[in-house]
């Protein structure tokens, strides 16, 4: 589909205001690369992850996190930057280079595939070089439902990277992780189709929404607050009458595998 037709299209569907939104993420995200001389934008499709394992049938392409969106996210809320960030299905890393930039210190990619780990491996030792910053990111290559999570790490993230099989498993882990070390932890939810899952073990009290640039976000919070530092529709999960996320949202794809 060409710029014109894709414009006409979005204009019908999401309206003027969002089509622009969407266009201005899409021609930042494309510049990201660029900017920094990494290899993140480029998709993998599944058949061509070079990963297995019994998951691998659970898991999906990989497609980037669009970057401006995530880095306002980010800096949109009051999380605590000395606490270990993990992304499940970290991909080729996008999303470790965006939270270093945005102050967090311990930084851990979980990634099933041989082939994105070393492209990640990559991007990081160029980002740093570029870029100067000093924080620890670490690249585990491991199905996300192996990964032991440690007591330090209290933010997660994930961008719709494997089913609700998989999602299940994964809820569990870090259910059973605060339950042995109690502590807030919060959960990053890019284009939540599985949110059910996340909502149905009852381990947040508290969820946000935030819809930026097309990108659709929850967050989600054991604690009483999400931790924002702007106003927004912050409500506690599983109550009903939640809103739904609207359209013009990323479809069932996921920037990452993650198994």
């Amino acid at each position: 589909m060409g710029a014109i037709a894709w414009a006409f299209n979005s204009v019908r569907e999401r309206g003027l205001v969002q089509t622009a939104k969407v266009a201005t993420s899409v021609i930042a995200d494309l510049s990201f690369d660029w900017r920094y001389g990494t290899d993140t934008t480029r998709w993998v499709l599944k058949d061509d992850l070079g990963a297995v394992g019994e998951n691998k049938i659970h898991s999906v392409r990989y497609q980037p996190t669009k970057a401006r969106p995530l880095r306002n996210l980010l800096n949109s809320l009051d999380l605590p930057r000395d606490r270990g960030f993990v992304d499940f299905g970290s991909g080729k890393g996008r999303v470790l280079l965006i939270a270093a930039q945005c102050g967090f210190q311990k930084i851990i990619g979980v990634e099933f595939s041989p082939g994105l780990c070393e492209s990640t491996r990559q991007n990081v030792e160029i980002f740093k070089r570029r870029c100067g910053v000093t924080a620890r990111i670490d690249i585990v290559m491991s199905d996300v439902t192996h990964y032991r999570i440690q007591p330090d790490e209290s933010i997660f993230f994930m961008y719709n990277p494997f089913d609700a099989v998989v999602m299940e498993q994964v809820v569990a882990n870090l259910r059973q992780s605060v339950a042995l070390t109690p502590r807030p932890v919060w959960l990053i939810y890019n284009t939540p189709i599985c949110q059910h899952v996340i909502e149905k073990a009852g381990m947040f009290t508290n969820r946000l929404f935030r819809e930026i640039g097309g990108s659709n976000f929850l967050v989600y919070a054991n604690t009483p607050q999400v931790g924002t530092r702007l106003a927004g529709p912050d409500y506690p999960a599983g109550k009903a009458g939640q809103r739904r996320l609207p359209r013009g949202g990323a479809g069932p794809t996921s920037s990452h595998t993650g198994l």
